[in-house]
Parts: structure tokens; sequence; C-alpha cells
């Protein structure tokens, strides 16, 4: 029997809540409104939520020239050349936006072994920031809410009933294959952690202090020709799905996006990044939100008091020919070059 790898990568404002067994962990999206304003009265733009799949072949609904997805990844291109662009990312594959959508993966014929278990890579890191990339890829360096949060933060756990509050844009539920950080965030030529205070400098920092992942990976060992991507609807209204099979290299390639509009730069960002305004939002899946001028955000370096930490350079940890992505680099998103090298807006986990 065939067999190939699907691989997912997820970034932008998007929670990562995993079950008290680990056999599952729930991706949630976050609406973002047009007014949502940061405690320092700027406005946080739009972010769209999307799934664009890279594969060999797809059967079912398997967009592949939608204007507003293309416009919105390839903004600085014409129209056409947009679409154009978006078709060639894809491949045989397709791109939804998503909007009150649970997700789920699926094996691609009822009579194929089941899919693996999950995995969720822990325990691997020793310090403040990885070493290896074998550190890098420990799920504790995606933020935590709960030591970075105020006393008295609790997850709303109504985010995860059936449907979600108007919060949650969509869900994906990863239950099989290795869960795992794909990228670190990078401050400069090495690998640095960050820190956690309010927007405003005031009040002092949490000493919460660490290296953060700005990507989130996960791959499941697929037996069989292909793997179905199953959309239902929070409404019950009609749903769908796509059934993708690999390309002539043994690939499928998803990213789970959710992201303001963008431009990549055209070459590597190498200063510091501006504080993580965004971070403000996640504080919205709290049972209590606190006030926004109390909230915590992702700054540059290490807080006061922090452990010391090794000279690592950030390119070490992150191999470009392993990291590879043919997706990622399509839609310019690709491990060396990405949208948010100039400010953090990090998954988390509550």
């Amino acid at each position: 029997m065939n067999s190939f790898i699907l691989k997912l990568f997820f970034t932008g404002l998007m929670a990562f809540v995993p079950n008290q067994d680990g056999t599952e962990v729930t991706v949630l999206l976050l609406n973002v409104n047009h007014d949502y304003q940061s405690s320092d009265s700027s406005s946080l733009p739009h972010h769209k939520p999307l799934l664009i799949a890279r594969a060999g072949d797809c059967s079912g609904e398997c967009p592949k020239r939608d204007a507003d997805i293309a416009q919105f990844i390839y903004a600085d291109q014409s129209e056409s050349d947009a679409l154009d662009s978006l078709e060639a990312a894809v491949a045989g594959g397709g791109a939804w936006e998503l909007a009150n959508s649970e997700l789920s993966i699926q094996k691609g014929n009822p009579n194929d072994p089941d899919l693996p278990a999950l995995n969720i890579v822990q325990n691997v890191r020793s310090g403040i920031i990885p070493t290896t990339s074998a550190e890098r890829e420990d799920f504790g360096w995606v933020a935590d809410m709960r030591q970075i949060a105020p006393s008295g933060y609790a997850f709303n756990t109504d985010l995860l009933d059936s449907p979600p509050p108007g919060l949650v844009a969509a869900r994906l539920h990863l239950r099989s294959g290795k869960v795992f950080t794909y990228r670190v965030a990078r401050i400069g030529s090495n690998v640095t952690p960050v820190h956690f205070e309010r927007l405003d400098g005031t009040g002092g920092a949490s000493p919460y202090s660490q290296a953060i992942a700005s990507w989130v990976g996960a791959e499941i060992e697929i037996s069989g020709e292909n793997v179905e991507i199953v959309e239902d609807k929070f409404d019950s209204s009609t749903g769908r799905s796509m059934t993708l099979s690999p390309d002539e290299n043994g690939n499928v390639e998803i990213a789970v996006l959710n992201l303001p509009p963008f431009v990549p730069p055209s070459s590597q960002f190498t200063g510091t990044p501006d504080p993580g305004k965004h971070f403000e939002m996640y504080y919205e899946v709290a049972q209590t939100p606190p006030a926004q001028s109390a909230r915590l955000v992702p700054k540059a370096g290490a807080a006061p008091g922090a452990d010391e930490y090794a000279e690592v350079a950030w390119n070490d940890i992150h191999s470009s020919t392993a990291l590879w992505s043919d997706l990622l680099n399509a839609i310019r998103l690709n491990i060396g070059r990405t949208a948010y090298e100039e400010i953090f807006c990090p998954p988390f986990h509550p």
C-alpha cells in the first residue's frame, strides 16, 4: 500500500488547545473585528482565515483561482497575476477562505488503515531557547497564556462547544501525527528570548521569558492514496471537502493562516521586531478578559532575571533544506522570509 506524509503549517492569530489526555489538539482561529483596537488606540487590521492546500490532484471542492484569496496573498500583484500565482501555488490542490468552519482530517478511503495517534513533541528542550533543531521542535515554545497572563486567568471552555461563540472563526481538530514547533521568532541573527509586559511598558515584565514559536507544524503519515479535508459548518449550513493526492514528489502540504493583509519583505529582516500588539486579542479567550491596559504582550529580549542562554545562530536550528516547503515558498512565507519578521504575531496555547 502507498503512503505519504501530510504536512501542515500554522501561523497567525490562533490558539492550540490540547485536551487533557493528549489525544487531540484543537486549533482555534480567532475572528478579529475591523474596529478592534489595541490599548494604544491603534486599530488591529482584519485577519483573513485561510486554508491553502498544495497537492498532485484534488477531488471535491478545490478552487484554485479565488480572486479574494489571490489578491489577499499577492496584494502587490495585479488581479490576473495574483490568480496565476495562486493557481501555481496550489498546483493540484485548492484554497478555501474559512468562516464558521469545523475542520477535520480523515482518511481518503474507509478501507485504508486508521490514521496514527497524536504525538505532541514535548520535554525535549532544556533552557529558555532551543540550541538544536531537535530542541526547536518542542511544543513548549508556543507561548503559554497560563504563565503569561495575570493571576486569575482561566480559559473559556465555551470556545470548544458546538457551536462556539462568535470569537471563533474556524476550528481544526488534530487527532493524528506529530505536532511540533516549526519555527521560532527571529530577533536578529541569533536565537533570542522574548519577555512579556504591557504595551506601554508600565507595571514590569512577567518572569515568563523564552524563545517563542511563530509557526507550528504537524506531520501525519497517511497509508493510502489520498487524504480528505472536511469542513462542516457551525450553523449547520452546507459544508465541503477536498480529497488530496500527493504530487510526483510524494507531497501534500496545507497552510492554515490567520493573517492581516501583507506583502512579504524582499529580503530577510535582520532588525528587532516591534512589540506584538496583536497578542492583546488573545486575552479574549479568558473566562473574564482583563482590561486591555493590563494585558501583557511579547517584546524582544529576555526578562530581567531570566536564565542565561547560549549563543545559537537562528539559521543553525532552522535548516532551509529540512524545513523546505514548496507551498510556503510559493506563497512567499518560506522559512527564511515570512510575513511577521518585523512584528511579533505568535500563536499561543491557553
